[in-house]
């Protein structure tokens, strides 16, 4: 036992005790033959010392309260604010609420594993299971039910420095664990998941019969083919801000008119051989403006063949990371447009059977999931990006047709609001930022109020998880990953400062002198 009721209202109940309490801990009662669980607030002290006792800062406040006759020990009660969240249905399948709250003179004690054990929609290990890590200061393991992630999608929220990147190795290792076997693609803006490929040959996820295979694909050998971009891919391409009305509309009649001719594929030369078909005396010189900016397609990055092969990158058993650092921004944001719109015309043309095994580049039998990292870039909350459209109609369409999306990001204000609320399981470390803060608050629907309160606290490998996967919001300490972790932590300057120092000092060339016996005066 840890406390006794003392008073019930419409917001939960309080609670005496002489014990200090974490908020956001669970603790429960007993009613019906039932084990109700609660969620501890927070702690106000019942009474405290009078301010003389308090003004020597060389004497005990126990010391003083003894001398003048006060049992210091009726300093050390608080009452402590509770939520309750229910009992668990195992019907059901998660907790009902009472309806009631526990009455005045109820005993308060520590939720035991028997009860934290119905906080995870799944068990650990079992097919469909992500193990996480623990409820945060007990021995409880939480594990995600992979089934509604994939599904409803998931967020990973968090400062820089809270363990963001970790957190995700973390989610991805149990992707590729024997029970799950996901294919998973991860879009790598700064190439911080390049250790990832140990999963290959990491123990725990390979057995008898199955090995999970990593690849991982550098940004020389992305391509995008021309035909797989759409009029407006071209335009924002091209205009600089200079191209007039009048070179977009011709620029839309070539392009329209090759589709109508072609259908499927075409090349450059192709395309640009349309745009010169339509010149005349009275457009020479718009002409010659969209051919001066189609120069801008003959970029690297771009091929007449050349794609994204979806069947290469996503395979069941199969982590693909796409490395796309060092790539422009608005390059990035082309190549996840163009991967999202064909992955979703993948999904949706397999699931209503117009395409099969003879669509080798469009047919995907399976769920797929995706990693988005820096999220806020590909869809922001203000302005626009290439990929923000596709991105979107994935999240509020892809369930249907099982196109999974982890949406990461270390600024939620800057994230799109309506993308970020279609993340229905929410993974939430460290936010100092007030604005941020503000956008999970109202982004967020299960997240309640008392844990918002707790994001500016929590330390390193702590996170709220919250949503659909899990039973309850609930205060988590992520577990270790099994691969290494390099990539995504912060620099050591002063140790690499020193370290080229003693490079420098080992390798330092002699110091050339003078001949003393050469007469170098004139």
């Amino acid at each position: 036992m840890i406390g006794i009721v003392n008073h019930s209202d419409e917001e939960g109940f309080t609670f005496i005790s002489s014990e200090r309490l974490p908020s956001g801990m669970f603790a429960c009662y007993h009613e019906s033959d039932r084990k109700i669980l609660c969620r501890v607030k927070h702690a106000e002290p019942i009474n405290e010392y009078p301010q003389e006792f308090l003004m020597d800062m060389e004497l005990s406040a126990d010391d003083v309260s003894a001398f003048y006759g006060l049992d210091p020990q009726d300093f050390k009660y608080y009452s402590y604010s509770a939520s309750v969240v229910g009992y668990f249905d195992s019907s059901m399948g998660e907790f009902v609420h009472p309806r009631t709250n526990p009455a005045s003179g109820m005993k308060i004690q520590r939720a035991g594993e028997d009860v934290l054990k119905d906080i995870s929609k799944i068990k650990a290990g079992e097919p469909g299971s992500a193990f996480i890590g623990n409820v945060l200061g007990e021995n409880t393991g939480i594990a995600l039910s992979v089934r509604d992630i994939v599904s409803q999608h998931v967020s990973v929220i968090a400062s820089t420095g809270a363990g963001k990147s970790y957190t995700v190795g973390v989610l991805v290792e149990e992707l590729l664990k024997p029970q799950n076997m996901a294919p998973v693609l991860i879009f790598d803006p700064h190439g911080e998941y390049a250790t990832l490929a140990e999963i290959s040959n990491t123990a725990e996820f390979v057995t008898p019969s199955y090995r999970p295979f990593v690849r991982t694909v550098k940004p020389k050998d992305i391509k995008i083919r021309i035909s797989d971009l759409l009029v407006g891919d071209f335009i924002s391409i091209m205009d600089d801000g200079t191209m007039s009305d009048k070179m977009k509309t011709l620029f839309r009649s070539a392009y329209h008119n090759l589709r109508n001719d072609k259908k499927k594929q075409f090349t450059r030369n192709e395309l640009k051989l349309q745009i010169e078909s339509l010149r005349d005396s009275n457009n020479e010189s718009t002409i010659e403006g969209i051919n001066w900016r189609f120069g801008k397609l003959h970029a690297s990055i771009f091929d007449d063949f050349q794609t994204i092969p979806l069947a290469d990158y996503f395979k069941v058993g199969q982590l693909t990371i796409m490395d796309v650092s060092g790539i422009e921004e608005g390059f990035q944001q082309l190549i996840a447009s163009v991967m999202l719109r064909r992955l979703f015309d993948a999904r949706e043309g397999t699931e209503n059977n117009r395409y099969n095994e003879t669509h080798i580049d469009k047919f995907l039998p399976y769920p797929v999931f995706v990693v988005i990292e820096e999220a806020h870039r590909f869809a922001p909350q203000s302005g626009e990006a290439k990929s923000k459209s596709i991105l979107k109609t994935i999240l509020s369409e892809g369930r249907k047709f099982g196109i999974g999306v982890c949406m990461v990001s270390q600024r939620p204000s800057k994230l799109d609001a309506d993308s970020l609320s279609q993340c229905m399981t929410q993974i939430t470390m460290r936010i100092i930022n007030p604005t941020d803060q503000q956008q999970i608050a109202q982004s967020i629907e299960s997240a309640s109020r008392e844990l918002i309160s707790e994001l500016p606290s929590l330390a390193k490998g702590q996170a709220i998880v919250s949503g659909v996967a899990i039973n309850t919001p609930t205060l988590v300490k992520i577990r270790k990953r099994l691969t290494s972790d390099t990539k995504g932590r912060s620099k050591d300057a002063p140790a690499l400062w020193a370290a080229q120092k003693k490079y420098e000092e080992k390798h330092k060339a002699p110091e050339v002198r003078a001949d003393e016996e050469m007469d170098v005066g004139v």
